[in-house]
């Protein structure tokens, strides 16, 4: 378990915080992450998933998409309380995006490279947000500021694109989809 002290100076009161994590990384809220510098790899640094591994419809879809060689294709390892959901393809103009159905829930959850260039996003809003070692970063929280569905905007090194993240399953499913998140090789269809 790692801890930190936030000093804080409001109304002339001088405030120290001491938070705890434990081992995982974990969101914050926006006010402080900018009081360290990110450690945490990213999960797309991690092996890649093999085109063979992933449902065909994300090949698909990407190999359709206008974007698709600024875009790179990402796809979960694991979907965790998503398991057993139906992928599909979900229409993103421009872009590319696989929606997953759970029983009678249609998008239930899915990923999305999106049209949108990551350099014109414009500013973040998002309750929460993670950046990684990588220089990759995510903002996310309640999809129109309200919910109940769960939206991230997320960017990676070295991608042009914004990638989309949604769950209707909660955050926490929502933060174990990025947290799953891989970049798929597509020559090694194992």
């Amino acid at each position: 378990m790692t801890h930190r002290s936030i000093i804080l100076i409001a109304g002339g009161a001088l405030f120290t915080l001491v938070s705890f994590s434990a081992c995982a990384p974990a969101a914050r809220k926006r006010a402080a992450t900018n009081e360290s510098e990110p450690v945490n790899p990213a999960p797309w640094r991690n092996p890649t998933l093999s085109r063979g591994s992933i449902p065909a419809v994300y090949v698909i879809e990407w190999g359709k998409a206008d974007n698709r060689i600024t875009c790179a294709l990402l796809a979960p390892a694991a979907l965790g309380a998503g398991m057993g959901a139906t992928p599909r393809a979900a229409t993103f103009s421009g872009g590319w995006a696989v929606a997953y159905d759970k029983g009678e829930t249609r998008s239930a959850f899915g990923v999305a490279g999106t049209a949108t260039k990551a350099a014109d996003r414009g500013s973040w809003k998002w309750p929460y947000d993670l950046r990684w070692a990588d220089g990759s970063n995510v903002g996310y929280g309640p999809e129109g500021g309200t919910g109940p569905n769960e939206l991230a905007y997320l960017e990676v090194r070295g991608q042009q694109c914004l990638y989309n993240v949604w769950s209707r399953l909660g955050r926490h499913h929502l933060e174990h989809l990025l947290s799953q998140l891989r970049f798929v090789d597509l020559n090694n269809r194992k």
